[in-house]
């Protein structure tokens, strides 16, 4: 599939299958994650898997939106590693952290895994991230 044939065909999934995905798509997903691209290549973002059956209920708890998902990647960036632009005012953390995500969601379509961009959660999502595995 040539990238406009992968970028037409990837949808917002609103209702996933219970069938988890395999570790060699999981690894696959989470090292275009880590290729993407970054201000000055600072690599600020912090990803977290999110499989097991209490980390799903916790997840369930923030946001109305896993829509049944049965993996949740998280993207966090570190807000003090960031490049601050000129001005002092903003910093590439935000955009750093979505061309990653936008990375990792096309290379799971490319798998012919569905995904699906959440920002709707409780801001006490730091309190579930204690817990998990951080991929970076």
């Amino acid at each position: 599939m040539d990238f406009i044939e992968l970028a037409r065909s990837r949808y917002s999934c609103k209702k996933f299958d219970s069938r988890q995905i395999s570790k060699e798509q999981l690894d696959s997903i989470l090292e275009a994650g880590r290729l993407a691209p970054t201000a000055k290549n600072l690599q600020e973002q912090h990803v977290y898997v999110v499989q097991s059956a209490e980390g799903i209920s916790k997840i369930d708890m923030l946001t109305p939106c896993r829509y049944g998902a049965p993996t949740m990647l998280i993207v966090a960036f570190d807000k003090n590693n960031v490049f601050t632009y000129p001005g002092q005012k903003y910093d590439s953390g935000i955009e750093d952290a979505s061309i990653v995500t936008t990375h990792m969601m096309l290379c799971a379509k490319s798998m012919g895994v569905d995904s699906c961009w959440v920002n709707f959660f409780s801001l006490t999502l730091w309190v579930v991230l204690q817990s998990y595995k951080k991929y970076r």
